[in-house]
């Protein structure tokens, strides 16, 4: 029995999908601003660089006429933190509020300084002036690609979460994803609060959530290509003991931070190699598991790797170009660069998953029908309640109106759960009605299997049902045929294959559905093979080929036809007991005839006088 339920992880998931949508939606509205008050998060006109003076972070680059400039600040100043205080440590390493103050202690060279930086917001930059694409594509995207690129990941994360929690591949993948975006929002903050703990916890989150993602996602690869060959398990373990460090130095080198007992840009603690070794040993083993894998696994590991690999590695990687002295414009117009090529990561990562069989594309579609019908009769509800009371209670006062909303939103509330079980009901009933018939006619032979009484028929019918209701290309029931081998019993084509074939090991072994794709040496050929199980015995196993519209088998429609499977080898299995015991009464009737006339013989032949001797 697992240690954690499939619900709980379940929960754990989605909890953590719940944070980096937050975190990603806090991201806008603090840029934007909300609720007609002004935007909270500021620009501070710089891109930092790598800093080696301690307790310092050295200007890499200034916007032209940006906050930066105004204030006096030149590319390779280095502005010392250790007179401010934490919370302005943070705005200054990190996002500032807009219009805050903040006093920096600048050194350029031999001179030293006090100047004052005020953040501005990203509007700000296009006050008095005409609208212009390219500017706010170069200057802009950078505010916004990070959120949505965090909703996208954290969606497609509790999606799979939700859908296939009980499958711990699918686990690790929905895990990576949404630590992945956790780990980008709260490295890149967007963000700009007044609350100093949050940034706290946020140092602390990204200081674990990027080694950890890498963690995870070496963990996924290792699912591809089982077994793992020696050097795959030692280049796993590498990469986890590189993480381990890399969290301690990260750690270590926050906690410098916030103290200033040390320095946290001291050689010692410096992450940048360890990060780089971190990128490299992952990458292996996602190259590895690549070359590790065969036919048509290969395309299913490269299509879900590559794409994990891009999103993971890609940012530390180009922090390498980052460090080389560019323009405040051209490094903004990169990262613009790779937020585009990051965002097509998930995009083919989503392919994969709709067409590699990660997850449902039919659940996808009915998940999104059902959020949008129940969103639109609450929104509407809503609506006509607020216009009937605006209508009919004119004269009340806006205390009576208020309590009238609340009472709306607490009763919209109470019966959401209502209207989204009779919306989730419609959008079956309706919109999927063939694909849930075609279910219901799977499981209801299976229930109707037991009770046929002619095998050939039994088995024609499994065959019939099964292309029918699944637009299987092709389908066969292969069964027991002697001590040691298994044959095709409802095809023309003569399949047999020996009990020790590596898809009839496994599924005499896991009673489990078989992707035959993971089996290229097996001799069972299909796209899944369902095992056939009666008294805990495989007596055979259903094969369904590719269907013939090129979509996936989904995961109800895998239960429905193992359930199928269960269904036809148990009345197989009946069925060969009866004649089984049909032809034991023969033999006890044959052999009480023989015993019979054996008896009777004898006893005619002692009734029999003696022969007579001649005198």
């Amino acid at each position: 029995m697992p240690l954690v339920k499939p619900a709980a992880w379940r929960a754990a998931i989605l909890t953590l999908c719940a944070i980096a949508a937050l975190s990603a939606i806090t991201s806008v509205f603090s840029v934007v601003g909300m609720g007609g008050a002004p935007p909270w998060s500021g620009r501070r006109g710089l891109q930092p660089a790598i800093a080696s003076e301690p307790f310092s972070v050295r200007v890499g680059s200034v916007d032209p006429g940006g906050p930066a400039d105004r204030a006096g600040l030149r590319a390779g100043d280095v502005i010392d933190l250790r007179s401010n205080s934490l919370q302005e440590r943070y705005w200054i390493a990190g996002r500032p509020l807009s219009g805050v103050r903040l006093p920096l202690l600048v050194r350029r060279g031999a001179l030293q300084e006090n100047v004052v930086l005020v953040p501005a917001s990203i509007q700000s930059r296009y006050a008095g002036k005409s609208w212009n694409w390219t500017a706010f594509l170069v200057y802009g995207t950078s505010f916004f690609a990070q959120p949505c690129l965090t909703l996208w990941l954290a969606f497609f994360a509790a999606l799979i979460g939700w859908r296939r929690s009980h499958v711990p591949e699918m686990r690790l993948l929905a895990l990576v994803l949404v630590v992945l975006a956790i780990s980008n929002e709260f490295n890149d903050i967007e963000w700009a609060l007044p609350w100093l703990w949050v940034y706290v916890v946020a140092d602390f989150v990204s200081d674990v959530a990027f080694p950890l993602a890498v963690v995870l996602s070496v963990a996924f690869a290792g699912c591809f290509a089982r077994p793992p060959s020696p050097l795959r398990r030692g280049a796993q373990w590498l990469c986890y003991t590189i993480a381990a460090i890399s969290v301690a130095q990260s750690m270590a080198e926050s906690i410098g931070f916030i103290t200033r007992r040390f320095d946290p840009n001291a050689a010692a603690l410096g992450s940048n190699i360890t990060l780089y070794a971190l990128t490299i040993s992952g990458l292996a083993c996602s190259v590895l598991a690549i070359s590790a894998s065969h036919g048509i696994e290969r395309k299913r590991t490269s299509w879900t790797l590559i794409p994990l690999a891009i999103l993971l590695y890609l940012p530390t990687l180009s922090g390498s170009i980052y460090s080389i002295p560019m323009s405040y414009f051209l490094t903004n117009l990169t990262s613009v660069v790779f937020s585009f090529i990051s965002f097509a990561s998930p995009v083919a990562l989503t392919y994969a998953a709709l067409s590699r069989r990660l997850i449902d594309i039919g659940f996808v579609l009915s998940r999104v029908v059902v959020f949008t019908l129940v969103s639109a009769i609450v929104i509407a509800v809503f609506v006509v309640v607020e216009w009937a009371a605006n209508a009919w209670l004119i004269s009340t006062t806006h205390t009576t109106n208020t309590i009238i909303s609340m009472v709306v939103a607490l009763g919209l509330g109470i019966s959401l759960g209502y209207i989204h079980k009779h919306v989730d009901r419609f959008v079956d009933r309706v919109i999927f009605r063939k694909r849930y018939e075609d279910e219901a006619a799977l499981r209801a032979f299976a229930h109707e299997a037991s009770y046929i009484t002619d095998r050939s028929t039994l088995l024609e019918r499994a065959v019939r049902t099964v292309k029918e209701h699944t637009s299987a290309d092709a389908a066969a029931v292969l069964v027991r045929d002697g001590p040691a081998k298994y044959a095709s019993a409802s095809d023309r084509e003569r399949t047999e294959v020996s009990e020790n074939d590596p898809g009839i090991l496994a599924l005499r072994a896991w009673h489990k559905p078989l992707d035959l794709h993971a089996l290229p040496d097996s001799g069972l050929r299909g796209e899944l093979a369902f095992p056939m199980i009666s008294r805990g015995e495989l007596v055979g196993a259903l094969i369904c080929g590719p269907k013939r519209n090129g979509e996936a088998y989904g995961p109800d429609e895998s239960n429905a036809l193992l359930t199928l499977a269960h269904g036809v080898g148990t009345a197989l299995d009946t069925l060969s007991s009866r004649n089984n015991t049909a032809t034991e009464s023969l033999r006890e009737t044959l052999a009480m005839m023989f015993e019979e006339q054996r008896i009777a013989l004898a006893q005619i032949v002692d009734r029999q006088p003696p022969p007579s001797t001649a005198e």
